[in-house]
């Protein structure tokens, strides 16, 4: 068992470099990086600037090593305990079965809090993107099998005929069940809301939408990478108001800021957000 944990956390450390050294650099993900930064943070010297972009792409290159070895990432990750003022709300809606809304971001690793639900005998439905790309798509549907939740695919851009998934996902939510949610994509069609100090960060509305339609807590739920190693912890913030949706994603947005500014090596500066 200790030679497997070995190989793994090499297997790793070895994605982590190849992304860091070699694929952010020829994919232009570090430029993305970069050019997020520099809004972000205009006040901060280039050297320190370049100090946080090495610690970014590091963290987002453990993501993907994580992962590509998702059969030892699982059992590696243990037992991720919730924290903060939305469990209780969380787990009363779910002991109630009444509709409940998880809304997180790309923060530390989502996949290790799917894995926690899984732990808890809890089965969500996970609203995610096609990529458009065949092997990425069985990669996160293997992903999702692997952990035991029931996962939506919907579109993306152009890509069509995953409709009667988000019907479906609706229709999951409206039966009582809890769901997880991406809430910090760039959505060209969204509200222009603040993020990161910034203004102007097309956001959807439909989290908020759903979570009015069916009377479900809207919970900000943040996965936080705790160190180097497989280690999390899982933040639930307090239940969003309900009120205009433009104000409870705003809410959000805010939440997801000031985890994202405690330690910004946590958050996938490789998102055009803006």
């Amino acid at each position: 068992m200790l030679v497997t944990s070995a190989v793994f956390h090499v297997r790793v450390l070895w994605v982590a470099w190849w992304y860091r050294a070699l694929f952010a650099r020829l994919s232009g993900q570090r430029d993305i990086v970069r050019d997020n930064l520099s809004r972000v943070f205009p006040q901060k010297s280039r050297r320190a600037k370049r100090a946080l972009e090495r610690r970014i792409l590091a963290s987002q290159g453990r993501f993907y090593g994580e992962i590509l070895s998702i059969e030892r990432f699982l059992p590696a990750i243990g037992a991720p305990e919730i924290e903060g003022p939305g469990q209780a709300a969380f787990l009363d809606a779910v002991k109630a079965k009444r509709p409940v809304i998880l809304l997180t971001g790309h923060v530390g690793n989502y996949v290790a809090g799917l894995q926690m639900l899984t732990n808890l005998g809890i089965e969500a439905g996970f609203l995610y993107r096609t990529r458009g790309n065949l092997l990425l798509d069985s990669r996160f549907d293997r992903i999702l099998r692997g952990v035991g939740q029931k996962g939506f695919k919907i579109g993306h851009r152009r890509h069509r005929g995953y409709e009667g998934n988000l019907r479906d996902f609706i229709t999951f939510l409206a039966e009582g069940h809890p769901v997880v949610m991406l809430g910090d994509h760039r959505d060209r069609k969204g509200a222009r809301l603040r993020f990161l100090g910034q203004r102007k960060a097309p956001t959807s509305l439909t989290p908020a939408k759903l979570a009015l339609a069916h009377d479900a807590p809207l919970i900000p739920c943040f996965v936080l990478r705790q160190g180097r190693r497989c280690r999390f912890r899982v933040w639930m913030g307090a239940p969003i108001a309900p009120g205009d949706p433009k104000n409870m994603m705003q809410a959000f947005n805010d939440a997801e800021s000031r985890v994202i500014l405690e330690d910004p090596a946590q958050w996938s500066w490789t998102i055009r957000r803006w």
